[in-house]
């Protein structure tokens, strides 16, 4: 699977490695398929922009998914784009006594299982359920730093 990273921030990020191997690990679990990815590492300005176009909410949040639909002509699966903001995830680590670079793990993983199909808002639980399972597994990855 192809992975792009693109970074609009100033803080660290995940190495494409380590998207690749989260979406890799996602993708081998569900039996899901797919030939690329991309992950957008934005601050709050940006995801203000993001969310407030895409969700009318006027504040930032810590990840949004962007499924892409259809195969492009060539027949490749683009599962679409995950925007993470950094600096949400600064926030979300610290309340939570956990590691930033181990969110943006967490963050990854919740944003790529979302262009997989899932949808925490309309299960019954599953996709939380899947991502707990997932979990050990993607922060056990270590993959050149970040």
């Amino acid at each position: 699977m192809r992975i792009a990273k693109r970074n609009f921030q100033i803080r660290p990020t995940i190495s494409a490695g380590g998207l690749k191997a989260i979406a890799d690990i996602a993708v081998g679990h569900t039996g899901g398929t797919a030939d690329s990815a991309s992950f957008v590492f934005v601050d709050d300005a940006r995801m203000i922009e993001h969310h407030s176009l895409y969700k009318g909410i006027e504040r930032p949040t810590d990840v949004l998914a962007f499924p892409a639909g259809d195969p492009d002509p060539s027949g490749e699966l683009d599962l679409g784009d995950v925007v993470i903001c950094t600096d949400q995830a600064a926030r979300q680590a610290a309340g939570q006594g956990i590691g930033y670079i181990e969110e943006l793990h967490v963050l990854a993983l919740h944003g790529f299982l979302h262009l997989l199909g899932y949808d925490h808002e309309r299960d019954s639980g599953e996709m939380r359920a899947l991502e707990l399972e997932l979990r050990p597994r993607i922060l056990g990855m270590r993959h050149g730093g970040c």
